[in-house]
């Protein structure tokens, strides 16, 4: 059985990666991960992202007195499609679990959505960013989930440019008659936990949402989110996706 820290990924987040020279030394939270959770040595080969694009492969040349790594190489990836993802807020304490899956599966925006019969709580903002490195992390990326600040529907629907449009709903048409598009820019609109409001529906499918059934049952905002999460994850991963980075 292996260890916590043998299954922990050595894969770091290092935002300034790209200002940080041919070797440098690593302090604060990234020093911590990769000395205590990951247990690294001396020798061995991580493998870092700034979250913009950018994967390098790093040397630990020195543990002790201070965490020193050295730049064996790095490569830049290409943008992936947007895969937004505007939504309403879940029950409870569930949306720090929403923001973890949905950066794992690779969308690209997360866009929190105050309705008229929910909205997000404040205060949780720190917290998600943390959950979206953590993901960044498992799910070796070489770009990090954008988490936009909560805002009301008609902002948000006036930001999604992306021309692929789906509006979770339990009566629209099955989803998978609808996934070839999905591997280019697309966007869905999930319902807070009450639903959305019959003049938000309308408005929605007058910006182009097209109603799509995600399951043979109603589900939850989390939930149905995922669900879009991992039928796009799925299509673009058929049309050649790849990871950032494997490990060392």
């Amino acid at each position: 059985m292996r260890s916590a820290a043998d299954a922990a990924p050595s894969f770091l987040y290092l935002p300034a990666l790209r200002t940080l020279g041919a070797r440098f030394t690593l302090e604060d939270e990234e020093a911590r991960y990769l000395a205590r959770v990951v247990r690294a040595r001396e020798g061995e080969q991580v493998t870092a992202s700034d979250g913009a694009g950018l994967v390098a492969t790093l040397r630990i040349e020195q543990l002790k007195p201070a965490l020193v790594l050295a730049l064996d190489s790095s490569r830049e990836h290409p943008r992936p499609s947007p895969a937004r993802v505007l939504c309403g807020a879940p029950e409870g304490e569930r949306g720090d679990w929403l923001v973890e899956k949905l950066a794992e599966l690779g969308v690209t925006d997360l866009q929190p959505i105050d309705t008229e019969r929910e909205r997000w709580p404040s205060g949780r903002e720190a917290r998600w960013e943390r959950l979206a490195v953590a993901a960044l992390r498992q799910s070796r990326s070489a770009w990090r989930m954008a988490i936009h600040p909560a805002t009301g529907l008609s902002e948000a629907v006036a930001a999604a440019r992306e021309p692929v449009r789906w509006l979770a709903d339990p009566d629209g048409e099955p989803a998978a008659g609808l996934l070839a598009g999905t591997a280019g820019p697309s966007a869905a609109a999930i319902g807070p936990a009450p639903g959305f409001s019959e003049p938000e529906r309308k408005a929605l499918r007058g910006s182009g949402f097209t109603p799509v059934r995600l399951a043979a049952r109603r589900l939850r905002t989390e939930t149905a989110a995922l669900a879009v999460a991992t039928l796009w994850a799925a299509q673009r991963s058929a049309a050649g996706d790849e990871p950032a980075g494997r490990e060392p």
